[in-house]
């Protein structure tokens, strides 16, 4: 558990601004919290504290701005987030920082997504921005929270390079082995495996029409991705979009050539 940061959110609408806190704390494998839990706590221990809430008024939640009137002056880091209905009314996360920034914090970022709403005139037609935040402004705020701490990234134990160079053993120089911050991934040509992301399913390996999927160590790596079509359907049956595809039609012509020769 990373004890270095947490995230207060009150969510008292849709459970929209919850969406987005839940996959900020499972990225950073950090502590989710509302207010009420948040009194309970020693708040000075922490490095950093996030503060997030749906926007009511052009403003963050009332409950969440009370809680905050009352903490103590400290140079603690800040980042804010929030889910809101109409763009028109402007920026939502001033009165929130000014408060937090008179409070002694810096702010040091914050994420905003649209957020289902189902107030004054959108009830005519049944809610405004539905569906949001989408499992797209979730993956934003994961991103968003992963630049903000690198450091605190999560990875998988067993994903050190020197073991994840095994995986090359008996493969043809297909695919390079790329470390980007904490982010590992097998990039290749056209077929891309984060194996940060990538939970070793075998969803990729069911659905591959030409198999250029196999299982090394629990994840999946694309050992034949030369004969990769562009199908897409390990990208459709990826739970985790852990894999992505950058050939050109032209990769695809050249693979069905080959094929048509065997």
């Amino acid at each position: 558990m990373n004890e270095d940061v947490l995230i207060i959110c009150e969510s008292v609408y849709n459970g929209n601004t919850l969406k987005l806190a839940t996959a900020m704390a499972g990225e950073l494998n950090c502590l989710l919290v509302n207010t009420k839990e948040a009194e309970n706590l020693d708040l000075r221990k922490y490095k950093t504290i996030g503060f997030g809430s749906g926007i009511f008024f052009a403003r963050h939640a009332p409950i969440l701005m009370e809680f905050i009137s009352k903490l103590e002056f400290s140079q603690q880091p800040a980042f804010v987030f929030s889910t809101h209905g109409s763009p028109i009314l402007g920026k939502y996360h001033k009165p929130l920082k000014t408060l937090l920034t008179k409070k002694g914090r810096t702010i040091i970022g914050e994420f905003s997504t649209k957020g289902y709403d189902c107030t004054g005139p959108f009830t005519i037609v049944g809610g405004g921005n539905k569906g949001k935040p989408n499992e797209s402004d979730q993956r934003k705020a994961a991103r968003f929270i992963s630049k903000l701490f690198p450091k605190y990234k999560r990875i998988d134990d067993y994903l050190s390079l020197t073991h994840i160079e095994s995986l090359r053993d008996g493969v043809t120089n297909v695919y390079k082995i790329k470390k980007d911050g904490n982010e590992i991934v097998l990039k290749g040509d056209i077929v891309t495996v984060n194996q940060n992301k990538c939970i070793g399913c075998g969803k990729c390996i069911k659905n591959c029409p030409l198999g250029i999927f196999e299982l090394r160590y629990e994840k999946s790596a694309p050992i034949r991705e030369l004969d990769c079509v562009q199908c897409r359907l390990c990208q459709s049956y990826c739970p985790t979009r852990a894999i992505y595809l950058h050939g050109t039609w032209k990769d695809s012509i050249r693979v069905a050539k080959r094929h048509s020769k065997r």
